[in-house]
């Protein structure tokens, strides 16, 4: 039985999805905390590639990033799951709220959300998982954002891979005390 998910509150239907995950040796916990703000220039790959879209490569932590480029943090539930989102019609906006965002105040072409999950197989054992979704509002952006993603998305899954290994290895080098 699937549980209820933000993603699913947030973004139940959509165009374009993509997801990966990975097995943390850590408890939940320390793995949901490492994971709300970890270090994306840890990678190489990462920042290589946010410098060929022209995405901001001057902080590369999770939130300055998350807030450089203009997405949201939308809701968490510690520990188990953290969603970030925007919208656009011509640019990238901030989401005012749950209900604006479910009811297209602004008629956005283009809604996207982006979680990372985390799910306690056993103890000190963590798997974490992240997806991005994308629905196409207008059916103009479904073509436009169509050839977008075919040529994005290995890049795109490159960089969540790259995400959670980061993670990982920065969880399981913490020193847990006990």
């Amino acid at each position: 039985m699937k549980k209820n998910t933000l993603i699913d509150k947030y973004l139940p239907q959509y165009t374009f999805n993509e997801f990966h995950e990975i097995v943390v040796n850590r408890p939940i916990e320390n793995v949901y905390h490492v994971a709300k703000d970890f270090d994306l220039s840890k990678s190489r790959t990462i920042s290589l590639l946010f410098k060929i879209r022209g995405l901001p490569t001057k902080r590369m932590n999770l939130q300055n990033f998350i807030d450089d480029i203009g997405f949201t943090n939308l809701e968490e539930n510690y520990p188990y799951e953290s969603l970030v989102g925007f919208w656009a019609r011509i640019k990238i906006a901030k989401i005012p709220s749950y209900d604006d965002f479910a009811n297209n105040s602004i008629s956005p072409w283009l809604k996207v959300v982006w979680n990372f999950q985390f799910e306690e197989l056993e103890k000190g054992k963590t798997k974490v998982s992240t997806e991005t979704r994308v629905l196409c509002v207008a059916p103009i952006t479904k073509l436009t954002f169509g050839l977008y993603w075919a040529i994005i998305k290995p890049f795109s899954g490159l960089t969540r891979k790259k995400m959670l290994k980061i993670i990982k290895d920065d969880s399981e080098s913490l020193q847990i005390s006990g």
